[in-house]
Parts: C-alpha cells; sequence; structure tokens
C-alpha cells in the first residue's frame, strides 16, 4: 500500500482513470465517478481527503478504478477548480488528435 500523502488543510477532489476507458474521473459524494468535474465530491479538510482516498483506494482494489490521488482545489470557485495546472489539463479534457478529430 501505497504511503499516504502529507496533505495540507485545504479542499481536494478525488480523480482517477477509468478501468476500462482509461478516461480521466472523479469520485462523486455517491461514491461513484464521474467523467464530469462539476460532479467531484470536494473534500473541505485533508482529514475529509483522506477517507475518500481510501474510499477510491478500495475501488481501485476492485478493479473499477487505476491510480487515485488527491487534487487540490480552489474551493472559491463555483465548480471545483484544480489548483495545479497538470490536473486542469486533465479536466479539460483529451489533447489528444484522437479526441480533436483526428486520425487514430
Amino acid at each position: 500500500m501505497a504511503k499516504a500523502p502529507k496533505l495540507k488543510d485545504q479542499a481536494h477532489i478525488v480523480t482517477a482513470n477509468h478501468l476500462t476507458s482509461g478516461d480521466v474521473v472523479y469520485l462523486t459524494v455517491r461514491n461513484d465517478w464521474s467523467r464530469d468535474i462539476a460532479a467531484a465530491f470536494v473534500a473541505p479538510n485533508a482529514e475529509a481527503a483522506a477517507a475518500w482516498l481510501a474510499e477510491a483506494e478500495a475501488q481501485a482494489a476492485r478493479n473499477i478504478v487505476v491510480a487515485p490521488y488527491l487534487v487540490p482545489v480552489d474551493a472559491g470557485t463555483t465548480l471545483p477548480w484544480p489548483i495545479q495546472f497538470r490536473e486542469r489539463i486533465r479536466a479539460a479534457g483529451p489533447t489528444t488528435e484522437k479526441a480533436a478529430g483526428g486520425v487514430a
């Protein structure tokens, strides 16, 4: 099992990749996964974030998702918006040629 991350006491969401599709997904308040970041449950602090990450890791053990992890988000926005640039790219959708209408 991975070592628990050191969390800043700020808002976080949980993200992973869906096992069968590979899509970026976010853990919702219903403990299911959505491709829409707006549906992500926002854990308000480090303690809540750690609990949600544990749930996501249990789902990874059941082969629902792959490699869940926490993403710090700006809690002052109407929908959870990642602080890190990499996570903003993941939230905005694929950047591959196939996704943009190119040849696979």
